[in-house]
């Protein structure tokens, strides 16, 4: 056996290192006091976590897929020390005190303890060599870990640092420029506010912020740029510390950063403040933000003021997820999937990719495949391991890695989170498998165009994972069969027929070609006022919100296909943009390519109304504003810059890789150069969403059923991106179908169905055989 020294010796610790959660379980490193029931491996050849349980797991893979066995670790768990505070619980908690944000390093918070392990390859029994207790010097190696930052909790960091940018007004700011003097701090120049309170980053002026809920502010920094305008760039005080600052640019109107700490550094000292002493008393801009999105949460109280009586995870009703900051959308969407009372997709799924990990991936925290193996033993197979949730952070950071949008830490729009999700597990997983889990909510739908002059048609289809539901422009209750019927009714539109080859009418309609056996459907919750965009909250009727034996029938809107024996096709034309259409539209602030994106959608519709009804539904997808091509017609095969190819090809790029990387990026290349090192790992292969094969696969079903409604997502706020998601799932709970409300970690009955028809955002219908 190896000594101390043979094994620690080699390692180079990197500076980060991701130690709070087991790779293939949500084990984790802390306990409460007097506890040591939670601790975890760190692996000291590739420094990633596993628990006492799947260490066995890692020496398989790295047995099969490195050249020598990981059999050396650290093992870490983390006691949390008592507080003096814990002595003071009975406090009355609603009593309203100043908040003091005091900050405290893991140190202060747990004591923690290390073992240095090597484990047998035959028996998997485990030898310590050094522990903490009863070490009286700490190897350096060993300390470097111990020291080594989170990798969890750099993530974290950066995913918020990313929402946050510079500005021209910190670019130009001259700190030569200022004056060094003292000020006054102690409550604001024009009035006698002491918090909520606001440094003039130009000439020291203290103003008082904005009013917002629950904090006061009469908006004297705000009147102060207003008299000054030369003094955009503003910080806050009760945040400012040596590791948390929020400057705000009243010019810009947005939250801004610099871009080192030395310039600000300099500035404060300007004004005679030392960072290195500062300790926080008020809560940042991103808490507060986050505050504000959980005040929008759910009431977790009956009408009678009872709690809601908690559910227990089980192997029903599956296990919470905690909510990492603004992940409620990722949550809500997770236990709507996972639910098998909504859907057969987990069970789909599981069948696809099997429970057991691969053998052959080392990282799975950056493997789709091993996050929903992961998830699929947490959330079905083992939910009552975890009574107080699961942290979904590692299916979240490997998911979102390709989209700016899911790797922040914003609130996000739950439908373009599922979109998003069920189109890249066809992307990276199920693109050559015959199963599909996302299947299940797919169908086709028929788009039939006719000419009212000189009735010529046009039939097109395609496939669609959800029908999202126009609403009337009121405050009124709204019956969702009416909806339906005058969504399939269709519109009359003006029209450039190509056969005509004039302007004329057409009636535009659509049509359920096949039907899905999951139907996704999602009310437009969306309204502009002053050209901002506005959530509503509409009381819908639904079929089996309170009658649960109430179905939905869409057999009526099922289509019928071109009748060659009455009807003719349009020619064959070419896509010219409506000019007036565009002009219009162009005045709204939409780019170019999202205006031509739209009226390409919408038929190229004269009136620019429709096309921004679909820009306002689509205006959240990342490539609205990427360079416009008119898609191709199946079977063509995308042409590429042979001399971009080759210049990518001479810098060592791999040929499939930098020819895939051109064609998504529409030629650009140097956005397909960054692809490819984003993407080192890709197999090169094409989507085959054009080829004959993909275009021949059917979804859903040609005949008819009944929908029941099994699940739904429901979203509290002003804005789809902002506010709280939750979700409502029919269990049996004591052989009785009843709602279950999921509120991120929180698993309650939830009969009252109220936010169902007000706040309900997707609906979840099920085919009945």
């Amino acid at each position: 056996m190896c000594t101390v020294d043979e094994i620690l010796s080699p390692i180079d610790v990197p500076s980060v290192i991701l130690k709070d959660e087991c790779i293939y379980c949500f084990e984790s490193i802390y306990n409460d006091k007097d506890s040591e029931t939670h601790s975890l491996n760190i692996c000291l050849s590739c420094f990633q976590p596993l628990c006492h349980e799947h260490v066995r797991t890692h020496m398989n893979v790295t047995g099969n897929a490195c050249e020598n066995i990981h059999v050396n670790y650290l093992n870490l768990f983390k006691v949390a020390k008592e507080e003096e505070d814990d002595r003071n619980q009975d406090r009355d908690r609603n009593k309203k005190i100043k908040l003091q944000v005091i900050e405290k390093s893991e140190d202060e918070t747990y004591n923690t303890f290390w073992k240095l392990l090597v484990f047998n390859v035959e028996d998997n029994e485990k030898n310590v060599l050094l522990e903490s207790k009863g070490c009286t010097t700490i190897p350096p190696k060993i300390n470097e870990i111990l020291q080594s930052k989170s990798k969890t909790l750099v993530d974290q960091t950066n995913s918020w640092e990313l929402e946050l940018k510079t500005c021209q007004h910190i670019m130009s700011f001259d700190v030569n420029s200022l004056h060094s003097k003292e000020v006054d701090i102690s409550s604001c120049n024009d009035c006698t506010l002491d918090s909520n309170l606001w440094l003039c980053l130009h000439c020291g002026n203290i103003g008082c912020g904005r009013q917002q809920i629950g904090i006061e502010g009469n908006s004297h920094a705000l009147a102060h740029f207003d008299s000054n305008k030369t003094h955009p760039l503003a910080i806050k005080l009760g945040s400012l510390s040596k590791s948390s600052n929020d400057v705000y640019c009243y010019e810009c109107d947005d939250e801004v950063k610099f871009s080192d700490d030395k310039t600000m550094e300099s500035i404060l000292t300007k004004f005679s403040f030392d960072l290195h002493n500062k300790l926080a008393t008020e809560k940042t801009l991103t808490e507060l933000q986050v505050e504000q999105n959980l005040n929008w949460d759910f009431k977790m109280t009956d009408s009678a003021g009872h709690e809601l009586i908690k559910l227990e995870p089980n192997g029903n009703f599956g296990c919470g997820l905690i909510n990492l900051g603004n992940s409620c959308y990722l949550n809500s969407i997770l236990q709507a999937l996972f639910a098998q009372d909504v859907s057969q997709w987990a069970d789909v799924l599981m069948d696809t990719i099997g429970k057991d990990f691969p053998v052959d991936v080392v990282y799975p925290s950056n493997n789709v495949k091993c996050q929903l193996i992961k998830l699929l033993n947490a959330m079905k197979i083992n939910p009552s391991r975890y009574p107080e949730g699961i942290k979904p952070r590692s299916f979240k950071n490997c998911i979102g890695q390709n989209n700016k949008e899911f790797t922040s830490n914003k609130q996000q729009d739950a439908l373009e989170f599922l979109s998003y999700f069920v189109n890249e597990l066809d992307k990276k997983l199920f693109k050559k498998e015959l199963t599909n889990p996302g299947d299940l909510m797919r169908c086709y739908m028929e788009d039939r165009l006719q000419c009212l002059r000189c009735k010529h048609v046009k039939y097109s289809y395609q496939a669609n994972e959800s029908i999202q539901l126009p609403l009337k422009d009121n405050n009124e209750p709204q019956d969702i069969r009416e909806r339906l019927d005058a969504f399939f009714k269709g519109e009359v539109i003006e029209f450039n027929c190509p056969h005509c080859q004039k302007m004329t009418e057409a009636s535009k309609r659509p049509g359920l070609k096949t039907f899905p056996n999951l139907l996704v459907l999602s009310p437009i919750r969306i309204k502009l006022e002053n050209w901002i965009p506005i959530k509503t909250a509409n009381e819908l009727l639904l079929p089996g919100v309170d009658d649960f034996d109430d179905v939905l029938d869409l057999s009526m809107y099922q289509s019928k296909g071109l009748d060659t024996t009455v009807e003719t096709e349009f020619p064959e034309e070419q896509f010219k943009p409506d000019e007036a259409a565009t002009s219009q539209l162009l005045e709204t602030g939409f780019s170019q390519n999202a205006i031509l994106r739209a009226l390409y959608a919408t038929g190229n519709n004269s009136n620019p109304e429709v096309a921004m009804n679909w820009l306002l539904q689509h205006m959240d997808e990342s490539d609205l504003n990427a360079e416009f091509k008119i898609p191709e017609k199946s079977g063509q095969k995308p042409q590429i810059n042979e001399e971009s190819l080759n210049s990518m090809i001479s810098m060592g790029l791999a040929q499939n890789l930098s020819r895939k990387a051109l064609i998504l990026n529409n030629g650009d290349i140097n956005a397909s150069i960054e692809w490819v090192f984003n993407n080192m790992d890709d197999n090169g292969e094409l989507p085959e969403e054009n080829t004959a094969s993909q275009g021949a696969k059917e979804f859903g079903h040609l005949s008819a059923a009944p929908y029941k409604l099994t699940g739904v997502v429901c979203h509290k706020g002003t804005s789809v991106h902002s506010g709280h998601y939750v979700a409502f799932i029919k269990k049996i709970v004591d052989n009785v179908e009843r709602w279950v409300l999921y509120n991120d970690e929180k698993i309650v009955l939830g009969d009252d169905t109220a936010e169902i028809k007000k706040n309900g955002y997707i609906y979840f219908y099920s085919r009945v055989e």
